[in-house]
């Protein structure tokens, strides 16, 4: 009995030595306080002594900058409470070289109990799993910064799995709110999660991920959220792109999920994927009765075989794509689509495409039974809607003016699973607020004579028009175009071909961007006998000998002449508000005027030289 005492008793005294910290009594409303790396090592030490801490409250103070080199935790040593980070930045320096466990993080593993938010983690982890290797229970607002510049991982003896903020996330578990920017390298890779059979809902990631391939493996997995779902993910993004270059073949990919076997609701992927990959998709590169809803792709998906804008191949069948939306090209070479690479009797419904493709529009293979209202632009896209042709009623081509608006047609056609408004493509509903889908939705429309009759992007001989703004509730969002190459010119909405070739054409809102390739293959060159713009008065138009400008008040300083492909040929002073340039010495052609006010333009105006 007396030995019983003195036992507990020490345990008494050593888990009253190790609930000092900073102060505090470890309530909520009174947190134990995390002032210092010494700090944290105590909270891991008080965990080696199974001091458990279920339901207490730390409250980190201030920044860490001295690197901690130890994790919180280790195998069944679970972290129990509750930790909030209130936005400060703990600074480390793990390296699993020098354990027998292959894997570090901040904290080894989360109790169903844990909740851990509001922490940014610095410094470098090797062999990084995240900020927690094992979550069970709930992280929130955790941002990932850390540098991880290794490249041989074969000292594991295991193929390694790498993530930004949790390597597992169990059945139950929760990510949410959480950012990676760190780059991820190893063998199956998620910029969140590796493997989650829990949630992961409104996260982002930044960084890029790499594989390397030193074991000779070929069938790596990656994903900008997750490599491997079978819990759901829901409202994520990712703008890091795949490393894949030199790599033997790669089997799995996804912007947002590499391999999925659960749903995936209203995600995005931005970034451009691109590799020796098989199974490559913008939002899942497989699937197994899986259910994708809501989901846009806008970056470039260039892989080999199975490759789609939205999901790249199944596993089985039972799978889904609902009101899903691809503006971005998407390039392989066997089984390629705007929508679905490859697949066997899934279900896809009310999916529009939009982006560039050379394989087929929507999907290849097999029945159409179970396709039902999907789309893409004609005029965007080469290809057809299914395996070259189109299906009335499965798959079909538009116009962009019948893919555009608020149409009671158009609607009929999509249904209620999108958001629809003038001057652009309908968005997939829980998006149409956000930058990037309004950016995606903003349309090119190419010049068509009837259904059957049209420019499209590889073969335009006619000026055309954009949509410089559109109206999201009470405010109107005005988005910037600009040509890469000069070979069309903007006024407003109009933009007028001025030679042939290749022409990049960029609409901006933000820090977001889109590019529309197009070729020129013909210019419109009828011309009134006089052009006005913002009030300016050219004439006669063509031209012979000699051009008259009327400013109409404009107080110009200077006007510029520049031959068709941006070259700058005379630039004059100007005073008055007439001026006459003489033009008998140009080669017949098309130049343009710029009328200006100090170094601001303030009208460009194009005549033919006779």
């Amino acid at each position: 009995m007396k030995k019983q005492i003195l036992i507990l008793s020490i345990l008494l005294s050593t888990t009253s030595a190790f609930s000092q910290f900073g102060g505090g009594s470890g309530t909520e409303e009174d947190p134990y306080r995390i002032y210092s790396k010494e700090h944290l090592e105590e909270l891991q030490n008080s965990l080696s002594i199974t001091v458990d801490y279920t339901g207490t409250h730390f409250s980190l103070m201030n920044d860490i900058t001295d690197s901690l080199r130890t994790p919180i935790g280790r195998l069944n040593l679970d972290f129990n409470g509750y930790f909030h980070g209130h936005g400060h930045t703990i600074r480390v320096a793990l390296d699993s070289r020098n354990d027998s466990y292959y894997y570090t993080a901040l904290f080894m593993i989360l109790s169903p109990a844990a909740y851990v938010d509001s922490i940014t983690v610095e410094g470098t982890i090797y062999a990084m799993c995240g900020i927690v290797n094992l979550n069970k229970g709930r992280v929130n607002a955790l941002i990932n910064k850390t540098e991880n510049n290794y490249q041989n991982l074969n000292f594991l003896g295991t193929t390694p799995n790498a993530s930004g903020i949790c390597r597992s996330n169990v059945t139950g578990a929760i990510v949410e709110n959480c950012t990676n920017y760190a780059t991820i390298h190893g063998y199956y890779l998620g910029g969140i999660c590796c493997a989650s059979a829990g949630s992961i809902i409104n996260c982002r990631n930044y960084g890029n991920i790499k594989i390397y391939n030193s074991q000779g493996l070929n069938n790596l997995n990656a994903g900008g959220i997750c490599y491997n779902n079978s819990g759901s993910i829901s409202g994520c993004k990712n703008f890091g792109s795949f490393d894949f270059t030199g790599q033997d073949l790669i089997v799995g990919g996804g912007g947002i999920c590499g391999h999925a076997n659960g749903p995936i609701t209203n995600c995005q992927n931005y970034a451009n994927l691109s590799g020796k990959i098989d199974n490559l998709g913008g939002i899942a590169g497989s699937v197994i009765e899986s259910a994708i809803n809501n989901c846009s792709n806008y970056g470039i998906i260039d892989g080999r075989n199975n490759i789609g804008g939205i999901v790249g191949d199944n596993y089985s069948w039972s799978s889904s794509v609902n009101n899903c939306f691809n503006s971005g090209n998407i390039y392989g070479i066997q089984n390629v689509a705007g929508i679905f690479g490859h697949r066997n009797d899934d279900t896809i419904t009310n999916c529009l495409n939009v982006g560039l493709c050379y394989g087929s529009a929507i999907t290849c293979l097999d029945t159409t039974g179970l396709l039902t209202n999907n789309y893409y632009d004609k005029q965007m896209c080469l290809s057809k809607g299914i395996n070259g042709e189109d299906i009335s009623g499965s798959a079909e081509g538009k116009l962009t003016t019948q893919l555009t608006g608020t149409s009671p047609e158009l609607q009929a056609m999509l249904g209620d699973g999108w958001s629809y408004a003038e001057g652009r493509y309908p968005i997939p509903l829980g998006l149409e607020n956000d930058s990037l889908a309004l950016v995606a939705a903003t349309p090119v429309y190419l010049h068509f004579e009837n259904e059957e009759d049209y420019n499209h992007v590889d073969s335009v001989t006619k000026n055309f028009t954009v949509t410089t703004g559109v109206s999201t509730g009470s405010t109107t969002v005005a988005f910037d175009w600009e040509a890469t190459n000069g070979r069309v010119s903007f006024s407003d909405e109009n933009v007028t071909l001025l030679s042939l070739g290749m022409e990049n054409l960029t609409v901006s809102l933000g820090d977001y961007s889109k590019e529309i390739r197009i070729y020129i293959v013909d210019t419109e060159v009828s011309f009134s006998p006089q052009t006005i713009i913002g009030g300016i008065i050219l004439y006669p138009n063509p031209v012979d000998d000699y051009l008259n400008l009327n400013l109409n008040g404009i107080k110009a300083d200077k006007l510029k002449l520049y031959d068709i492909t941006g070259k700058l040929l005379s630039s004059n002073s100007i005073s008055l508000d007439q001026a006459r340039i003489f033009t008998g010495s140009l080669h017949p052609g098309i130049y343009l005027i710029k009328v200006c006010i100090d170094i601001k333009e303030v009208a460009t105006l194009r005549f033919m030289k006779n």
